[in-house]
């Protein structure tokens, strides 16, 4: 498990995506680049709430001790290696040296262990305290060696401190206990420290020039709130900003036709995940064929172009073609009108009406998709419209029988499969898996692959779940949908990652510069 990397090749690393913005262009320094986001952040504390746009916007100004690669590989980040202990109970982590924070100070093991020990505190309530449940102690023998006792071998272990979820790494003592609502952000050691923040106006970060990767380009950064999509595309389109995150996929067809002139996109291909479930373990899809006969008869391309204007890309399983989780060898239910009829019978389906249940303003065209692709195979299928509260508790007690849904897939298989897929301790309270699927070979395999430290064998386990998974149904796996950004034409070198990320490794607003007169 242990990853070095010499300086030549860190050097490299960073070097390689500056040098592919050059091209013909040399990027020019300074200047204010100004972004519309579609929500605003929540509070300035970066170890709570760290979803939605508090965790896009706080990964502009912290970092966690590793990253994932373009592949979803793990690669250095704050730390430059790391490695388990033989028996998998220890995790040691030897930090990069000269990692300034944004006060000045050098970061050290001391502050890393600062941020593990308040996530751990239950009363700080901070985003990560059940991802490091794992963790027994934390321990500095050295300056820069940080060593992380676990209560069991968890090989996941790794992959969770590539994320920003889980803690990002502040100085020692510069949040206090229970503090939730700090008047400014700590120091953080990201390309980018905070300046201001108007509530409702704007969020305004500043390059930081002390920064231990490659270096920011524009001097400014401001965030500004605008929840309405159509909103955000007028007020590009005026020149009132730069850029826009989740720009609407009706403007993203005229851009790419050339309709909008001066106007460029940047797509995070694999940034929604689309998923339609069944109640497995109620009627009437606890009958395994029955799951199987409207796997074969979704027809998945139709389903983008019906509902997302024909962009995504089909997929049968939690992750994208190309990236280091995904299963070549699996083999998912294709569209087979036939298959699906034949399975219908076998199944033992006599026209009973099925309820496909939809929250209000949100998947509506997706289920009537649904329902006159399902109408063709033979099988009735009656829309159920719901408000959200109704909607979520519907899905936790398990009272559905078909329901759409979304999310995006983690750097750790078992973190993605693991807790979507074992059985739910009580199916009346439902968390993550709440298509209430019980399969005792698949918790074996769960199991296995959430301790296996043989990087070898714990892919092998991870295929056996993705095969099962092929045959079982518990879900159809529908497509990746992409996430939109939208800039004008003097923004020069922004370019998302495959999940529509502002910030990541190798690229995002760090790497972007203007080009225009001032």
């Amino acid at each position: 498990m242990r990853r070095v990397l010499t300086i030549f090749s860190i050097a490299l690393m960073f070097a390689l995506p500056a040098m592919a913005q050059m091209g013909s262009e040399s990027p020019k320094r300074g200047g204010t680049l100004t972004m519309a986001t579609r929500k605003e952040i929540t509070l300035m504390n970066p170890l709570v709430r760290t979803s939605s746009t508090d965790r896009e916007i706080r990964q502009l100004m912290y970092e966690p001790l590793l990253a994932i690669d373009i592949k979803g590989s793990l690669a250095p980040r704050l730390a430059e290696s790391w490695e388990f202990s033989k028996d998998g109970k220890v995790a040691i982590f030897k930090l990069r040296k000269g990692v300034k924070f944004h006060n000045g100070q050098e970061m050290t093991a001391e502050d890393a262990k600062f941020a593990i020990d308040y996530t751990l505190d239950k009363n700080n309530v901070a985003y990560g305290y059940s991802i490091l449940q794992v963790v027994e102690r934390v321990e500095t023998p050295e300056k820069y060696t940080l060593k992380v006792h676990l209560k069991n071998p968890t090989p996941g272990f790794f992959y969770a401190m590539s994320n920003i979820r889980a803690f990002s790494v502040i100085p020692k003592g510069s949040v206090e206990a229970r503090n939730l609502k700090p008047m400014a952000y700590p120091p953080g050691t990201g390309p980018f420290r905070f300046a201001e923040w108007k509530p409702k106006q704007r969020l305004t970060l500043q390059r930081f020039d002390d920064y231990w990767g490659q270096k920011v380009l524009i001097n400014r950064l401001v965030l500004r709130p605008i929840h309405n999509a159509t909103v955000r595309m007028t007020a590009l389109r005026a020149g009132d900003v730069d850029l826009i995150e989740a720009a609407p996929w009706e403007w993203v067809t005229q851009i790419k036709a050339g309709k909008l002139k001066g106007i460029g996109y940047s797509e995070g291909s694999d940034a929604g995940f689309r998923v339609i479930k069944f109640n497995a373990a109620g009627r009437p899809f606890k009958n395994k064929k029955l799951r199987q006969a409207v796997a074969y008869g979704i027809d998945k391309n139709e389903f983008l172009q019906a509902t997302y204007f024909g962009f995504g890309q089909p997929t049968d399983q939690r992750y994208p073609k190309g990236h280091a989780w995904y299963v070549d060898e699996a083999r998912f239910p294709a569209h087979d009108m036939e298959r699906a009829k034949a399975l219908l019978k076998e199944a033992g389906y006599n026209g009973e009406t099925i309820e496909f249940s939809v929250r209000q303003g949100e998947g509506e065209t997706e289920a009537l998709t649904v329902q006159a692709q399902l109408k063709r195979i033979g099988m009735k299928v009656r829309i159920k419209l719901m408000e959200y509260g109704h909607y979520r508790a519907l899905r936790r007690t398990g009272e559905f029988q078909m329901v759409p849904g979304g999310g995006d897939y983690e750097p750790d298989p078992i973190a993605t499969y693991g807790d979507q897929f074992r059985c739910p301790a009580n199916l009346k309270k439902r968390t993550a898996n709440d298509t209430g699927y019980c399969d005792k070979e698949m918790d074996s395999l769960i199991g296995a692959a959430e301790t296996e430290l043989d990087a070898s064998k714990r892919k092998t386990l991870v295929q056996k779940i993705v095969k099962k998974l092929a045959v079982d149904v518990p879900e159809i796996p529908v497509g990746f949908v992409p996430r939109f950004f939208a800039f004008r034409d003097y923004v020069k070198g922004f370019k998302t990652d495959r999940q529509g990320s502002f910030q990541w490794l190798g690229g995002g607003l760090s790497h972007a510069w203007i080009d225009k007169k001032r």
